[in-house]
């Protein structure tokens, strides 16, 4: 099984280097520790973090993406390797492409799967609302997660959580044979941008879960670290859910594709 890593150098500053078929990560004043490339999903990067230009290339050959994270946890962007370890998804794309129904295809599958993730938001969170419109669900798990009393703002909250997600995605999508061309290289193709919006839904139960943590346990993350580190250990327990959210609306596009080419 796959694992994600977070590093995190805010406090410390960490150096990375190439240890053969693993990372060795150097921490001043602590025992050196290795992560084997092999296993990698994804990193995660934070603060103050030096990576060996071998290491860099090493990750990317190996199908492994690489998200920045400034001080604050939200998004500065990401490195994603051109190494797909399967095919079919872009050909499926590419052959829609070529006959003309790609765009409705997107759609119809766009319109079921925030449909899906609408209706299981609704589920897990006591929220009232007027339609199942993505705008609309978000919009009212909003309030609930702001009534919760989190030391930080909803949109600070989420902010920290949607950068986790944009590294989760990538790597699903690598997973899938999704590489650069469908993670935001061609503009009309980034499908990592339509998983990223569907599966951000799914992340409201976690961020209403997590604001209530933190409200009750704000005196245990009072620094920049500690706060990110539980953000971050929320998130990868709520990765089993967010793997089968991902599952089923890949499963969604591949037969949208699918019956758009028969």
């Amino acid at each position: 099984m796959l694992i994600p890593a977070h590093l995190d150098g805010t406090e410390t500053p960490l150096l990375v280097t190439l240890d053969g078929p693993s990372l060795r990560i150097r921490r001043a004043g602590a025992a050196d520790s290795r992560l084997p490339i092999a296993r990698l999903a994804r990193l995660t990067v934070r603060g103050s973090v030096t990576f060996a230009a071998e290491t860099i290339t090493a990750c990317l050959q190996a199908g492994v993406p690489i998200a920045f994270l400034d001080e604050s946890g939200q998004s500065l962007g990401q490195l994603v390797p051109v190494h797909r370890r399967r095919e079919e998804l872009l050909v499926l794309v590419e052959e829609a492409m070529a006959c003309g129904s790609f765009a409705v295809a997107r759609e119809n599958w766009r319109a079921a799967a925030y449909r899906a993730a609408c209706i299981r938001v609704t589920m897990a969170m006591p929220v009232r609302v007027a339609d199942l419109r993505a705008r609309t669900v978000a919009r009212a798990a909003a309030r609930l997660v702001d009534l919760a009393g989190a030391p930080l703002s909803t949109d600070a909250l989420m902010a920290r959580l949607e950068a986790l997600l944009a590294a989760f995605v990538a790597e699903r999508l690598l997973s899938e044979g999704a590489g650069l061309r469908l993670q935001g290289q061609d503009p009309d193709l980034d499908i990592a941008a339509d998983f990223r919006g569907i599966l951000g839904l799914e992340l409201w139960p976690l961020a209403w879960r997590l604001a209530r943590y933190l409200a009750l346990h704000a005196n245990k993350h009072r620094t920049e670290t500690l706060l990110q580190a539980r953000i971050a250990r929320f998130f990868e327990s709520h990765s089993p859910r967010l793997e089968k959210a991902f599952t089923e609306a890949m499963a969604l596009l591949r037969r949208c594709l699918r019956e758009a080419l028969a």
